[in-house]
């Protein structure tokens, strides 16, 4: 007859493995990429110099697209960025935080520097109108123009909200939901540095 030790252990067996191969296991707010892509663009950044994803090449990116006139999605979600970026600590300096423009009408260098000023280690992405939709298409994200009636902006920006994670060669490997926790984005983040 079994003990009941061998029954207890072999009931948590299967657990005690999940828990050991914790980073195969999607993490809340994570979403499984089904196909395989590259980041890539050819943009400035909010200081006026060239940005392109060879520049960044050697170290992860933490990619972010939205626009400086979004009124709450964006700010909250560059809030998580930020909250991620001071859970990581020091290793934050092992990675790139880039905040792309979905709206390069009105998201000169300028303005991007002066929205993301709150944060030093976000780097602020725009470019012509084609070369931002290349860097759309290129990671899959979805963005339109749509009309605001009445409002003296004249339209706002639909857009997908939500962080990719890419290797060293700028290939996605995760991306996760806006409103991740930033200590499980963190947590994620450290297993590729």
């Amino acid at each position: 007859m079994a003990s009941p030790f061998r029954f207890g252990a072999a009931l948590a067996l299967p657990f005690l493995l999940l828990a050991c191969a914790e980073s195969d296991v999607p993490a809340a707010g994570e979403i499984q990429l089904n196909e395989a892509f590259e980041a890539e663009f050819d943009l400035v950044d909010h200081h006026g110099e060239p940005a392109t994803d060879e520049r960044f090449e050697g170290e992860p990116m933490l990619i972010y697209f939205g626009f400086t006139s979004c009124p709450d999605v964006c700010p909250a979600a560059l809030g998580v960025m930020t909250a991620t970026l001071d859970e990581l600590g020091g290793d934050a300096d092992k990675l790139q935080p880039l905040f792309i423009t979905v709206d390069p009408e009105r998201d000169t260098p300028e303005r991007l520097r002066n929205h993301l000023a709150f944060d030093q280690r976000i780097l602020g992405l725009t470019g012509e109108e084609d070369a931002v939709a290349n860097a759309r298409d290129s990671m899959r994200v979805f963005a339109a123009k749509a009309p605001l009636e009445g409002s003296a902006a004249g339209y706002t920006m639909d857009h997908q909200s939500m962080f990719f994670l890419t290797d060293k060669e700028g290939n996605p490997i995760k991306a996760f939901r806006d409103d991740v926790p930033p200590e499980t984005l963190a947590s994620r983040i450290r297993v590729h540095l």
